[in-house]
């Protein structure tokens, strides 16, 4: 799977809220099937050159709002959802 964000770290919006953004525009629009397994924090981090810090917490509000699930030992899912957007 491939994860191309465009962030920008010069707009007033913090880098984390961007990504948050990506994945939730991506689940919502079914460009991130259900089930789907999203890279480790560690990878993404490593990935994007963004501490992991900042991707924990897109993970956070994601997991927060239901549109991912976190499997112990297995990493980050998303959600299966009745409804989408």
């Amino acid at each position: 799977m491939e994860i191309i964000p465009k962030l920008d770290d010069r707009l007033n919006e913090p880098l984390y809220l961007q990504l948050y953004a990506y994945f939730k525009r991506e689940i919502e629009l079914a460009g991130l099937p259900e089930q789907t397994r999203l890279p480790s924090i560690r990878y993404l981090a490593d990935q994007l050159a963004l501490s992991k810090t900042t991707v924990q917490m897109a993970y956070q509000q994601l997991l927060a709002e239901g549109y991912l699930e976190s499997r112990p030992r297995s990493g980050y899912f998303v959600a299966k959802w009745i409804t989408r957007s």
